[in-house]
């Protein structure tokens, strides 16, 4: 016997040391479902109907000595509200008036209660917005001795550029969330090459791409991500771009929260942006959605007609993600991402597609003299030569209509061609165009 109740005391302490929350608990309101609001669920949530006021009881089973509350509002929220304690469920006392509290998903933690009561009554007088209350969890904690459980750091995302530098810093909370002091120093550590961060939080890196850091106090520890981004501008924004379906824009207005997605048909399927003029691309990152490609190929172009391979992926993992492609260095107006095989059975989809580079062209082209665009002999009557730096060469009528067209290849048989004029349209690996008229006998 004496051992049972030693063990009821060592629970009871625990309970009350480490803010372990009531459970078993029921839920009545004035309407809608109540018991969602105590199911331990937080993808579920008690909606009233919407009109004031508005209210929803919690009953603990049986009288209980109450440290704290912690409710848990959605952004259809109180503006104004009260909270009342009752041993029997008809006489409520002890009541405690809220007002003007934030629009918006808030936690609402109401504590230094120590109050005895078996009945938990949140009253609602004014909404933040049209629709009814609504209470994600209702939960309510026995007095504790707070004691630091868990640790923030100022910012869980951070975006920088190549070369600057992100302060993190560490805080510590209690069992509800309240803030609590830190007295030990806190170690950091972080993943990745080229990425540092000292001892009070400066975070560097000498390198672009995802990092993690990790901070660790008493033997607690909180991650951050920080994104180090290419120090070149994002060419894509205010640009156009195009897709063999769906609204491309959607994948350069700098909205992560809109995202181009292509029709649910067989592959392939692509959008192409055009910088608007050639610019020096060095840097690519495509952030999907998790409608997004297990294959694809992305390709550049300086005149929109002749393409190059720029990269090719495969297989690449199911659910959203993002791409990087870094220090690319290509000469292009345009960049196209062709899908050809799908994670989902749905389109592809981009929420964001970000082209990083300079209007400053590379040396290794930019510097480069090219002879002018030629076909020879002319006259002609079997083979005709095009200048090395031809890439792709269209012979047609003198009305225009294309009689034949040659990528990567020097030599032109017109020996089957009938007598006569014609024009032959070259491009060079620049963009360059020239025209001329050729006669063939």
């Amino acid at each position: 016997m004496k051992k049972f109740y030693f063990l009821m005391a060592f629970v009871a302490i625990s309970l009350f040391s480490y803010g372990q929350k009531f459970s078993g608990l029921t839920a009545t309101a004035s309407t809608g479902t109540a018991s969602v609001a105590v199911d331990n669920n937080m993808g579920t949530r008690w909606e009233s109907a919407f009109e004031d006021p508005q209210w929803i009881m919690v009953d603990l089973g049986e009288s209980k000595t109450v440290g704290a509350v912690k409710l848990y509002w959605e952004g259809a929220n109180a503006k104004d509200y009260s909270i009342s304690f009752s041993t029997n469920g008809t006489d409520f006392t002890g009541e405690i008036f809220y007002t003007d509290k934030a629009a918006g998903s808030r936690t609402d933690v109401i504590d230094n209660l120590n109050i005895n009561c078996r009945y938990i009554k949140v009253n609602g007088t004014a909404r933040n917005l049209t629709y009814g209350y609504s209470i994600w969890e209702f939960e309510v904690y026995p007095p504790v001795t707070p004691e630091l459980t868990s640790l923030t750091v100022n910012t869980s995302i951070s975006v920088i550029k190549l070369g600057q530098t992100q302060q993190l810093t560490v805080g510590g909370l209690d069992q509800l969330g309240n803030s609590f002091p830190l007295t030990n120093p806190t170690s950091w550590g972080v993943d990745g090459t080229g990425a540092s961060v000292n001892s009070s939080g400066l975070f560097s890196s000498t390198q672009k791409g995802l990092f993690t850091v990790t901070a660790t106090n008493n033997s607690l520890t909180k991650t951050a991500t920080v994104e180090v981004l290419p120090t070149n501008d994002n060419l894509s924004i205010g640009t156009t771009a195009t897709a063999s379906s769906g609204t491309a824009l959607l994948a350069i207005d700098n909205n992560p929260g809109s995202r181009w997605e292509s029709a649910h048909e067989l592959d392939p399927q692509w959008i192409m942006i055009d910088l608007g003029a050639k610019k020096n691309v060095t840097d690519i990152i495509i952030s999907w959605e998790g409608a997004n490609a297990k294959d694809y190929i992305i390709e550049t172009s300086v005149n929109g007609t002749v393409w190059s391979t720029l990269a090719t992926k495969t297989e690449m993992p199911a659910g959203a993600r993002i791409d990087r492609l870094y220090d690319v260095s290509v000469d292009a107006q345009y960049v196209r991402i062709t899908g050809t095989a799908r994670n989902l059975n749905y389109g592809y989809s981009i929420y964001e597609l970000q082209i990083y580079g300079s209007v400053a062209l590379s040396t290794s082209n930019a510097n480069t003299q090219y002879p002018p665009l030629k076909v020879y002999p002319n006259p002609a009557s079997e083979i005709v030569y095009l200048t090395e730096n031809v890439l792709k060469a269209d012979i047609l009528t003198l009305q225009g209509q294309l009689v034949q067209s040659v990528q990567n290849n020097k030599t032109i048989n017109v020996s089957t061609f009938n007598k006569g004029f014609y024009l032959v349209r070259m491009i060079d690996i620049n963009g360059n165009q020239n025209t001329t008229k050729l006669e063939i006998r």
